[in-house]
């Protein structure tokens, strides 16, 4: 697997258009959103049994803003990997406001998988992939400001992409050599996964539709 080290640096210093998160809760879990794909911009799980959520934060390498999703993709590597960066806390979904607040991140790395541009996300419609360890896996960070591609321990599960959607309705770009037209794509979906090893967890009733847009939180590297 090619990593994205290089890519650290870059995402902390860009500073970005972020939607903010929309929360509606479950019925029947009031303390996770409930599953929709309108482009409320939320993921949630619960993670060993505790409500976690999606979050948008302020890098403290930058103190820039940080989407709470991102999409990297090489096209001379071997796989793109899917960013979910949040939070869990043992009190309230009102996390930002509530200690303890820790920052738990969800790298999903799917090898064999190529998005070559923006409308290469169509791909993912529909799409479910199975962590076997191997070629798809799971890796935690436990800081917003550390990244990891390295499994640390043996993953299983999946993550279901039930619907992709370009918005037409908002463009930016005419399209001319220099300045490419670019739709932002409302990405729904769930996931739910085990980690036995040196972080044991387990992830499960996960649910997102998030927002991504090329050059903003969708990183297409040569």
């Amino acid at each position: 697997m090619k990593h994205f080290t290089y890519f650290i640096v870059f995402c902390f210093v860009f500073l970005s258009c972020t939607k903010s998160s929309t929360f509606v809760a479950d019925s029947n879990n009031s303390l996770l959103p409930e599953y929709s794909e309108s482009g409320r911009n939320i993921a949630g799980a619960l993670f060993n049994d505790t409500p976690w959520i999606s979050d948008v934060y302020i890098s403290g390498l930058s103190g820039t803003y940080t989407h709470g999703f991102w999409i990297f993709s090489s096209l001379s590597g071997d796989s793109t990997t899917i960013i979910f960066n949040g939070k869990y806390t043992y009190n309230s979904i009102k996390y930002v406001d509530t200690l303890p607040s820790i920052p738990v991140n969800f790298f999903i790395v799917i090898k064999g998988l190529k998005i070559e541009n923006q409308d290469s996300l169509f791909k993912l419609n529909n799409a479910t992939f199975n962590f076997d360890n191997v070629s798809n896996y799971v890796t935690l960070t436990y800081s917003y400001n550390t990244f990891s591609f390295q499994k640390d321990g043996i993953c299983l599960g999946n993550i279901t992409i039930n619907k992709v959607q370009k918005n037409t309705s908002l463009t930016i770009g005419d399209g001319s050599p220099n300045n490419p037209i670019i739709n932002p794509f409302i990405v729904s979906g769930h996931f739910n996964f085990t980690i036995n090893g040196i972080n044991n967890c387990e992830v499960k009733d996960g649910r997102f539709d998030m927002v991504t847009q090329w050059k903003t939180n969708l990183i297409i590297t040569q």
